[in-house]
């Protein structure tokens, strides 16, 4: 049965591009998000990976996509049924002008490394983590979105080699996954994204393109050499969490936690210093 025949749109949630996604209904499902993609490039092997990602984490903070036409011949258009999720992504959150306190960050922080220690142990790299791709619900529980430029290490790489840039957010990747250097994006890349999130949830700006009138070129410099500052967290008085942000959202690889599980356990450390 063709389970998109099945679907009744309710709302336009985005469109544009090759993508248009709505809110919709299902008889058995209820509530979904019905995403149909017009294939251009690569957009069918992306999508066969973005759904193959989903799957293999198998987290309750990813929506789960239900169907999906993947695996037909040249599918045109593309479609997925997801699991819908009531509330607002970080994006909009930060636009209303609200800051995280710490209990809400260290909560953001928890979630996140955990995702990422699931990723690390099947050598996937989420490369899009931004405030635009995770939400809070209306139960205040975190959900990280879209995984449709996820780096799969074990497989093939889909972006060609020789291109000077990879596929990125500008601001929120790192230097080795803007610059394509393929041999060195691993699950620190992700933390890094992680690290400069956690900075505009608390301070409600991005470090990298606050200032920058939106010049790449001013972005792409800032990136590659600077840090995430420190920064005074109420509940935070021995500036423990503010280190541990710096850590994460650092320009050098090497000097973020080279593991996910590494970035976990050191955040376990300090959790005791903090007023919650």
């Amino acid at each position: 049965m063709d389970e998109s025949k099945r679907v009744t749109i309710i709302e336009e949630l985005k469109g544009g591009g090759q993508k248009e996604v709505f809110r919709a209904s299902h008889p058995e499902l209820g509530e979904v998000v019905f995403k149909k993609i017009y294939p251009k490039d690569d957009s069918i092997e992306r999508t066969k990976r973005e759904v193959l990602a989903v799957s293999l984490l198998n987290s309750a903070h990813i929506p789960k996509i239900y169907f999906h036409n993947c695996e037909q011949e040249s599918p045109n258009p593309l479609w997925l049924i997801e699991e819908y999720v009531s509330g607002q992504n970080l994006r909009s959150i930060i636009q209303g002008g609200n800051k995280f306190d710490i209990t809400q960050i260290c909560d953001f922080l928890e979630i996140m490394l955990d995702l990422t220690i699931l990723s690390e142990e099947i050598n996937l790299v989420h490369r899009d983590i931004k405030p635009d791709n995770i939400m809070l619900d209306d139960h205040n529980k975190i959900w990280l979105l879209d995984f449709g430029i996820a780096r799969h290490l074990d497989l093939e790489s889909i972006t060609d080699t020789n291109s000077p840039f990879g596929v990125f957010t500008l601001g929120y990747a790192s230097s080795e996954q803007f610059r394509n250097l393929k041999k060195e994006i691993d699950i620190r890349s992700d933390l890094f994204s992680i690290g400069v999130v956690a900075y505009e949830l608390l301070l409600g700006e991005n470090f990298y393109i606050k200032d920058s009138n939106n010049d790449v070129f001013q972005i792409i410099k800032k990136l590659e050499n600077n840090s995430i500052p420190a920064i005074r967290i109420n509940g935070d008085a021995q500036f423990q969490l503010s280190a541990f942000i710096r850590l994460l959202g650092d320009h050098r690889r090497y000097r973020r936690p080279r593991t996910a599980i590494l970035a976990k356990e050191i955040y376990l450390s300090l959790k005791p210093t903090l007023n919650l």
